[in-house]
């Protein structure tokens, strides 16, 4: 309900939206920018450029899923800092779970309908996980939590969790390939 009334207030062109939308969303914008960041100057200067990107974007998009929306929004302006800070150097943290996703994930940056396509399958993929498995995978990669945090959050071994993910990508990899996704 409080998320309805932020995207009005959004639509109102009201800072009122913001200020709430950051009450309710800095922490886990941060936390999702901080599985890809290091830095924290940083997280808060892509933190501030996500809630330009929301007063931008809101409207014409009326986000069905507000979480959905900012995590995704606060994890591709953190990629791109990333990309930006590290062009001529690495940050195996961030590199080592992108590697993992190499092999099943296609290069998504193509055309918006494929896009969607992938999203979708995705989307379904991700539904047919069992629950523990569903969220270590999202969390994994999407908010860009690490194997050992996970572990720890999860009361697992590492090797535990990194099983999981492991197996939960080798699906993946085969559903894109039988939906005819190419890789």
């Amino acid at each position: 309900m409080q998320d309805r009334i932020i995207v009005e207030k959004l639509f109102e062109r009201s800072e009122s939206g913001l200020s709430l939308l950051d009450q309710r969303y800095r922490g886990l914008s941060l936390s999702v920018m901080a599985g890809i960041l290091d830095n924290t100057a940083d997280r808060e200067e892509c933190y501030n450029d996500l809630l330009m990107a929301v007063w931008n974007s809101i409207p014409p998009n009326r986000p069905d899923s507000l979480e959905a929306y900012l995590c995704t929004l606060a994890r591709r302006i953190a990629i791109n800092r990333y990309r930006y800070n590290t062009r001529d150097r690495r940050n195996t943290s961030y590199t080592v779970m992108l590697s993992e996703l190499e092999e099943a994930l296609p290069d998504i940056e193509g055309p918006e309908e494929s896009d969607g396509r992938i999203t979708a399958v995705l989307n379904e993929f991700v539904a047919t996980l069992d629950p523990e498995t569903r969220v270590l995978f999202v969390r994994r990669y999407i908010r860009c939590e690490s194997v050992e945090e996970l572990a720890r959050r999860f009361n697992m071994g590492e090797n535990a969790v990194a099983s999981r993910l492991y197996r939960a990508r080798v699906k993946l990899k085969k559903r894109l390939g039988k939906e005819n996704v190419r890789i």
